[in-house]
C-alpha cells in the first residue's frame, strides 16, 4: 500500500517534512500547497512532487492525496484541517493546533464525524529519549513524580547564522497568526508533561512577556512584534506532581532543551537533545541516552526531523492496519494543550479540572 501525502505550507514543510518523508517507507509526497501558488511550484520542482497548488483547500480536495499534513500557520489550521477531513482525508496537524481553544473545539467536532484519523504533530512523543522518560516513569524507576522542570533556553548556535534572539521577523512574531514561543515550543513541553505523567492539568498560573516592540523582516523594514518571545507557567497535574515550564527566545546563552523530572526515588534529566541521565539519591548521575539510529541521515539533523519520521512511520503503518506503536497525539490532546495554553495566555491561575 502507497500512502499518498499532500503537504500544505512550504515553510516547516519544506525545510524538514517533505525531506523526512523520504525515509517513510509506504509514503509518498504526490502534492503541496501554499498560498502562493508560484511558491508551491517552486517547491514541487525542488523535490519532483508532481502536483502543486495555490491553496489548502484545493490541495484537500484533491483526488491525489490520501493524507494531508497541515503545517501552515496556526490561523488556518481550522480551515485546512477541516476542508481535508470533510473531504474524508487523514489529517496530520502541525501545533499549536489552532489559535485558541475555542477552534480547537470545532477541529475537534470535525473530526468527530469522520472515521480518518486525526492527529497533532508532537513529534517528541517519538524522540527515543523522550520515549525512555515515559518507560521509566511507568516502571517505577524514579518513583512517584513529584516535580517536573522544563526549560528552553536557546544557545549561541556557533554556525554564523542568527538564533532566536537575532532573527528577522516573520509570522512567529505576529499573534494574528499564531507565533509566539508559547505556542511553537511551549506546546510541545505541556505535552511532554501530559505524555511522561500520564495525568492531565488540573490547574495553570502563569504569563507571557514581549520584549522587543519591533523587528527588521528579511528586507530590513522595520515590523511591529505582537507575539510572546517569552513564556512561564506552573502546572499542577491530576496525578499530584508540579510542573514548571520557561520559555525565552531572549537569551543569547544557554542549555537549549533541559528538562529534570523529579521523583520520590530518583531523578532524571533530560539536556538538549542527545542525553538522558538518571540520578539516585547519594550518588551521581549516570547516563543512559537512548541511541538515535536516525542519527545523521536527515538534514536537518535535528530530533524534530528524526521524530517526524517515526511519527509518520507509525503513522502510515496504521494506515496500513497495523495497530501504533507509539502514543500519538490526538485531536483531543490537541485541544488540552490549547485550553493551558489560553489560561497562560490570559495570566494569572485558572482551573482546568
Amino acid at each position: 500500500m502507497t500512502v499518498r501525502v499532500g503537504v500544505i505550507g512550504t515553510g516547516f514543510g519544506r525545510r524538514v517534512q517533505i525531506p523526512a518523508l523520504r525515509l517513510v517507507p509506504g509514503a509518498v509526497v504526490t502534492a503541496v500547497a501554499s498560498g502562493s501558488r508560484e511558491r508551491a511550484r517552486a517547491v514541487a520542482a525542488e523535490f519532483a512532487i508532481p502536483h502543486a497548488y495555490g491553496s489548502g483547500e484545493e490541495l484537500a480536495r484533491s483526488p491525489e492525496v490520501d493524507c494531508v499534513i497541515v503545517a501552515s500557520t496556526p490561523d488556518v489550521h481550522l480551515r485546512h484541517a477541516s476542508a481535508a477531513l470533510e473531504a474524508g482525508k487523514h489529517v496530520l496537524c502541525e501545533k499549536p493546533m489552532a489559535l485558541t481553544a475555542r477552534e480547537a473545539e470545532r477541529m475537534v467536532a470535525v473530526a468527530g464525524r469522520h472515521a480518518a484519523l486525526a492527529r497533532i504533530d508532537h513529534e517528541l512523543r517519538y524522540e527515543p529519549n523522550r520515549v525512555k522518560v515515559r518507560e521509566l516513569i511507568q516502571a517505577g524507576a524514579i518513583g512517584a513524580v513529584l516535580h517536573l522542570e522544563l526549560a528552553l533556553r536557546p544557545y549561541v548556535r556557533g554556525d554564523g547564522r542568527p538564533g532566536a534572539r537575532d532573527a528577522p521577523w516573520n509570522w512567529w512574531y505576529d499573534a494574528a497568526r499564531g507565533g509566539g514561543i508559547l505556542g511553537a515550543v511551549g506546546s510541545h513541553l505541556i505535552d511532554l508533561c501530559r505524555f511522561w505523567t500520564a495525568s492531565e492539568v488540573a490547574e495553570v498560573s502563569g504569563r507571557v512577556a514581549t520584549f522587543a516592540p519591533e523587528r527588521a523582516d528579511e528586507h530590513g523594514v522595520s515590523r511591529r512584534v505582537t507575539a510572546d518571545e517569552y513564556a512561564s507557567c506552573v502546572l499542577r497535574l491530576t496525578g499530584g506532581a508540579i510542573a514548571t515550564i520557561t520559555l525565552t527566545t531572549a537569551a543569547s546563552h544557554g542549555p537549549g532543551h533541559f528538562a529534570q523530572i523529579t521523583g520520590a526515588q530518583g531523578t532524571l534529566v533530560l539536556t538538549g537533545e542527545r542525553q538522558l541521565e538518571l540520578g539516585r539519591p547519594g550518588a551521581p548521575l549516570e547516563d543512559i541516552s537512548a541511541p538515535d539510529e536516525l542519527w545523521e541521515q536527515i538534514t536537518p539533523n535535528n530530533m524534530w526531523a528524526r521524530s517526524f519520521v517515526r511519527l509518520m512511520r507509525d503513522l502510515v503503518g496504521e494506515l496500513e492496519g497495523r495497530p501504533a506503536t507509539g502514543q500519538p497525539a490526538t485531536f483531543a490532546d490537541g485541544l488540552e494543550i490549547q485550553r493551558v495554553m489560553d489560561a497562560v495566555r490570559g495570566g494569572g491561575a485558572a482551573r482546568l479540572d
